[in-house]
């Protein structure tokens, strides 16, 4: 860093960092691939760090939050106001076809099924892309899996449908429901290996 001293004097002070022989590699590849100089790159991600710790949070909570949005952008999510959201799905539910919405619901959970393509990777999307779910529990019992979910504050609607996009979800990967227990802010499902 340079700067000016009382005198009027320059001087350059630095400080050498330590890193693994590995990372220190990596990053001059980084650093290289982006036509930075190593020094450039390297006080920019210490510049960030700074910044995020200023917001209380982790480079790596940031860096996992942008993987969640980048997922649910090449998924299909939009982001949208709650409010606005669970207030079109009661008024649509109260009159429009609700076998069609079911219907609806239902075919975009076999296509996310189908898009994860593994049991272990929908439950994990599912929790990071469906923010309203304050609590989701998937637990194998003998031969069964039994699904909860809890959603609170939202309307016994609400917890059809998405209940509707978990039925399709399981069913495109090698699930059959058994029964289904909704109500508001709450869905419980039993599935059975097909």
């Amino acid at each position: 860093m340079c700067g000016l001293l009382g005198d009027g004097l320059v001087s350059s002070r630095r400080r050498l960092l330590a890193a693994r022989e590995d990372l220190a590699e990596k990053i001059a590849e980084i650093a290289n691939r982006r036509r930075w100089t190593l020094y450039d790159f390297v006080n920019e991600v210490l510049e960030e760090t700074i910044r995020a710790d200023s917001l209380n949070v982790s480079l790596k909570e940031l860096i996992d939050e942008r993987g969640v949005l980048k997922e649910a952008r090449d998924s299909g999510f939009l982001l949208i106001p709650a409010r606005l959201w669970y207030d079109l799905i009661d008024r649509a539910y109260m009159s429009l076809d609700v076998d069609w919405m079911r219907g609806l619901w239902y075919e975009w959970g076999q296509w996310y099924g189908k898009y994860y393509d593994d049991l272990n990777k929908f439950i994990e999307a599912l929790r990071k892309l469906f923010w309203d779910l304050s609590e989701v529990d998937f637990s194998f019992e003998g031969e069964g899996l039994y699904v909860r979910c809890i959603l609170l504050n939202l309307s016994l609607s609400y917890a059809d449908l998405f209940s509707r996009f978990i039925e399709g979800a399981l069913v495109s990967l090698g699930y059959n429901l058994l029964s289904r227990d909704i109500s508001k802010g709450a869905v419980v499902l039993r599935f059975t290996r097909r």
